[in-house]
């Protein structure tokens, strides 16, 4: 290179104003999605909650009238604490069963809270537990909880201006 293309790369500037400029542009972009995306998420207050085994209706706890209504009885039960604030629910698949707890999660539902979570699976045998450390379900913006191993699958169902709210997926 020559010593007249030295100093000319030397007397340019870092950042040309074009470059500042579409710099800002792209940062206006991701500013503005990240926060259309969390500013428009249903936050509101959690009225039901589903389970599903193998793609199909498990149980639906409503939160309001603290109502558990379970479809498959031979893979459930359930428990409530002496307050009556929380109801624990052992499902068990169609390998286990509810004697000899085998192929298990424990779903604990907080009813003061409004929260689900599970709190205990025996799917370590398999892998991570990740339904374990899978943030509770709180509100009807919460991520659902997802047992692979299981094919357990707990979504958040609620209403938001008295119409009902499809789950994404």
């Amino acid at each position: 290179m020559s010593l007249k293309k030295v100093e000319q790369v030397k007397k340019d500037k870092f950042f040309k104003i074009w470059d500042v400029l579409i710099y800002g542009i792209i940062a206006a972009v991701i500013v503005s999605l990240f926060l259309a995306v969390f500013l428009t998420a249903d936050h509101s207050e959690l009225i039901e909650v589903q389970a599903f085994y193998r793609d199909e209706l498990l149980f639906t706890y409503n939160f309001p009238n603290d109502e558990l209504t379970v479809s498959m009885p031979d893979n459930i039960s359930s428990s409530e604490s002496e307050d009556g604030n929380t109801l624990t629910i052992t499902f068990c698949t169609d390998e286990g069963n509810l004697e000899t707890p085998k192929d298990y999660n424990i779903i604990v539902i907080k009813k003061q809270e409004r929260s689900v979570s599970v709190t205990d699976s025996d799917c370590d045998a398999f892998g991570f537990p990740d339904c374990v450390f899978s943030a509770a379900i709180t509100n009807n913006a919460s991520l659902p909880i997802s047992c692979r191993p299981h094919n357990l699958y707990i979504e958040a169902v609620g209403y938001k201006n008295d119409s009902p709210i499809l789950p994404v997926g």
